[in-house]
């Protein structure tokens, strides 16, 4: 009995001494270092033009990391590869899916029309497939701040593009600009401890800005282990605006944002003894409404209520 008492007396000191300590969190990336990010996760919504049309989507995406670079002034460069991309489900009734497979072939469907780039004669396929396996170059600060982002662009005469089903394509730009608001470092400038609170912005990517774009997140160093941190994150953001989502290619459908309404939260596992970020899970939900305008069409105004969970994971 005596011994049990002692060892839980030195457990809850050892607890104690951790939520005590003040720590630096920063990445710990190395020229060639490189792990799998997959994020998992269902989307459900409404999608309101003019009528109500219940929307339901199961979301994978999977990209490949790599530090290509390490700068004098401590900064990575970071190549992001595609390795697949998913949003398949059910507008209503009627089918619709984007997939984008590991190869960089793509299969796009809505209802009955039907478009698979693998089905294309093999010079056609493989620009299909050399488009869609172009890495994203990123420069992050050792706290995870995106200094710079390159996005790669669709060539304008890509075979077959006219084919494509447009809904699906706005399905994408839609989705990875909600996706792209989760980040997994969201690192402190300054040393932390258990309850403190720390300010990030976001860059936004998905929209196309003169000048970068980026989202307020506030978070707290919820949890301090001996080799995991847990960081909360959440971020709210309700304004009037005109952005436009950036397009895969100059004749896809103009996705124009008017009023936003978002909120998000997650929680992630910052691996403290090699310095990375392992995992995340993340709620979403709001609103956006706006303009979609087909190539050659007038604007069709719209409203996308939506509500999300993903799961977010390295592997390395």
């Amino acid at each position: 009995m005596r011994l049990g008492m002692v060892v839980g007396l030195a457990l809850l000191l050892v607890g104690w001494s951790a939520a005590q300590e003040t720590v630096r969190l920063s990445l710990n990336l190395t020229p060639g270092g490189g792990a799998s990010r997959i994020l998992t996760g269902k989307l459900k919504g409404e999608w309101i033009a003019p009528f109500p049309v219940p929307v339901e989507i199961d979301l994978r995406v999977s990209t490949y990391i790599v530090i290509n670079n390490i700068l004098q002034n401590g900064d990575a460069v970071v190549l992001v590869q595609p390795q697949g991309v998913q949003i398949k489900g059910k507008a209503g009734e009627t089918p619709l899916e984007w997939t984008v497979t590991p190869a960089g072939d793509v299969i796009a469907q809505w209802g009955d029309t039907r478009f698979d780039s693998s089905k294309l004669p093999e010079e056609q396929r493989s620009r299909w497939r050399k488009a869609w396996q172009a890495p994203m170059e990123i420069v992050l600060t050792p706290q995870g701040r995106i200094k710079s982002v390159k996005m790669p662009e669709i060539p304008k005469d890509l075979p077959g593009w006219t084919e494509v089903p447009g809904i699906p394509r706005v399905a994408h730009q839609i989705v990875m600009g909600l996706l792209q608001t989760l980040w997994l470092p969201l690192l402190p400038t300054e040393p932390v401890k258990v309850g403190s609170k720390w300010q990030v912005e976001v860059a936004l990517p998905m929209v196309e800005t003169e000048q970068p774009l980026s989202l307020p997140y506030t978070c707290t160093l919820a949890k301090l282990g001996w080799d995991e941190a847990v960081i909360q994150a959440e971020a709210e953001h309700k304004a009037d605006l005109s952005l436009s989502l950036r397009r895969l290619h100059p004749n896809d459908p103009k996705v124009v944002v008017n009023k936003a309404h978002f909120a998000l939260k997650g929680e992630i596992s910052f691996l403290t003894n090699i310095g990375v970020p392992q995992k995340a899970k993340w709620s979403l939900k709001g609103e956006i409404s706006g303009t979609v305008t087909p190539e050659g069409m007038a604007p069709e105004a719209f409203t996308f209520r939506y509500e999300a969970e993903v799961n977010d994971q390295l592997e390395f």
